[in-house]
């Protein structure tokens, strides 16, 4: 495998990274989350900085520079988008609108795959108790299998990039060590969640810091996106429902997502565990 690479994928997560004690420990405000997600924006070079200058453009003519982190529970609740955007650059909830809008087009207008993994913390937990793996390793390796498939399409290769991360699990280890360490597992051992599973078209892992990274800021609103489906929509996902009401947000990044020739993104673009046999989601979906 050649060393070059062809491909990067940029990726961010959303939701805590711990399992609760107790079903009713999870919560969705300000708590330890039922959902983890890694996701993320799989792109070549050339169109890494094509996404790199357009959000860069975009914040210039809306808020008067480049250097503007964007976040999307920073867009999404109302304290936030007031302290860090309309009064800090005195511009008018249309205006922040409008360059949300703009944001989420030039994703959609750049030649790149969206791909996340989610997991629900409680059935995980249910399933395999003190079994279980750390949610984020579940992801991590279940996203890199899904970057491995499509290297193994394009004949290409991929190097990966997290946003960087402080903290650490409660055994005291530390999640950036983690992750390095489970990389490195991955690429000489294979996937431990899917026995012979190589990654043998994935490279090295870096991390940088969101807060001056662009593409980083646009994984971050690919991962909150199938982060808030799964919180307010998540039991539709396993359910035998004719359509599927999806998530404002992410239904704007629904035709970049991975998906199988006849459309499926269930299972391939975005991917939940522990799996079940709900419908085969495709494009075909509604609006809240």
């Amino acid at each position: 495998m050649p060393e070059e690479h062809t491909h990067v994928f940029y990726v961010d997560d959303s939701g805590t990274k711990e399992y609760a004690y107790s079903p009713r420990a999870y919560s969705t405000k300000g708590g330890i989350t039922p959902y983890f997600v890694f996701g993320g924006i799989l792109v070549t070079p050339a169109q890494a900085g094509v996404l790199h200058h357009g959000l860069r453009r975009l914040k210039r003519d809306c808020f008067g520079r480049g250097d503007v982190e964007i976040k999307a529970n920073w867009l999404r609740h109302a304290k936030e988008r007031e302290a860090r955007y309309l009064e800090r650059f005195s511009i008018s909830e249309d205006q922040l609108r409008r360059f949300a809008e703009s944001v989420y087009d030039l994703i959609v207008g750049t030649d790149c795959t969206l791909l996340a993994c989610v997991v629900k913390k409680e059935e995980v937990q249910q399933l395999y108790a003190e079994r279980a793996h750390y949610a984020p390793a579940i992801a991590y390796d279940i996203l890199l299998q899904r970057v491995q498939l499509e290297m193994a399409r394009r004949h290409g290769y991929a190097h990966i990039v997290v946003d960087d991360m402080s903290g650490a699990t409660p055994r005291g280890n530390q999640h950036k060590d983690n992750l390095k360490k489970q990389h490195q597992r991955l690429k000489t051992a294979g996937s431990p969640l899917r026995k012979g599973f190589a990654f043998d078209r994935i490279g090295n892992l870096r991390f940088s810091d969101s807060s001056a990274d662009e593409r980083l800021q646009l994984a971050d609103l690919v991962a909150y996106g199938v982060y808030r489906q799964f919180v307010e929509y998540g039991d539709a996902w396993d359910g035998d429902a004719e359509s599927l009401t999806v998530y404002e947000y992410l239904l704007k990044l629904v035709p970049r997502f991975a998906a199988s020739p006849s459309g499926t993104i269930a299972g391939y673009g975005i991917v939940k565990f522990p799996r079940t046999k709900g419908r085969k989601w495709g494009l075909k979906t509604k609006n809240p």
